[in-house]
């Protein structure tokens, strides 16, 4: 298929008088400074090929966006899709809903998790088909797991109408020893400048 850059090419006009290579080679004088023209023509030749390479690139995607062979336990019931397939994504309504998890040991320590289920065509994740991905404290991972069933999303939507989508979510918390002077209670919150957990 021919790239669109190519077409461009065609309206290049060029403005002064230039030798060719082989012409140019039987004259004493050889320009120091590369021609405008010439050089205009090498912007368009490297057009093209970054339009080659995007077509490629959206073949790449189609390629990436195809179910996995994990994926084919999702598929049981009716057809389901990774969110590039889709024309809308499954969008979360209660993205901060509580998890209840207890840290298993006291200190400044950082703990994640990321799950992947099914939201189904009413927006409500499908209990048998999440799975934990990743988590670095087995039991942070399974308090994400169990808050999944309250969570709450808008449906994924192709071709104008809901369907099921591949959701993956990470969640990550980090505990910190906080000194209080004696008598007084925990604070009421988060520690000012609180940055968001990476790990």
């Amino acid at each position: 298929m021919a790239c669109s850059a190519a077409r461009h090419m065609r309206h290049v006009q060029p403005t002064g008088n230039y030798m060719s290579l082989p012409e140019a080679r039987k004259h004493s004088q050889w320009p120091r400074r590369p021609n405008p023209n010439l050089a205009c023509i090498v912007t368009l030749v490297a057009l093209v090929g970054s339009g080659c390479a995007s077509a490629g690139g959206a073949a790449a995607h189609r390629e990436s966006c195809a179910l996995r062979a994990a994926d084919s336990t999702f598929a049981a019931g009716s057809p389901v899709y990774r969110d590039c397939a889709v024309d809308k994504k499954a969008e979360p309504i209660n993205p901060s809903s509580r998890i209840d998890f207890r840290a298993p040991q006291v200190g400044n320590y950082c703990y994640s998790a990321d799950v992947e289920f099914v939201v189904d065509q009413a927006g409500i994740p499908e209990p048998n088909t999440v799975r934990i991905v990743h988590a670095n404290e087995q039991v942070f991972g399974q308090a994400v797991l169990d808050a999944v069933s309250s969570w709450r999303y808008r449906p994924a939507i192709k071709d104008g109408r809901p369907v099921r989508q591949i959701v993956e979510e990470r969640r990550a918390v980090q505990t910190a020893v906080v000194v209080v002077r004696a008598g007084s209670g925990p604070p009421a919150g988060p520690p000012p400048r609180t940055a968001a957990p990476r790990c």
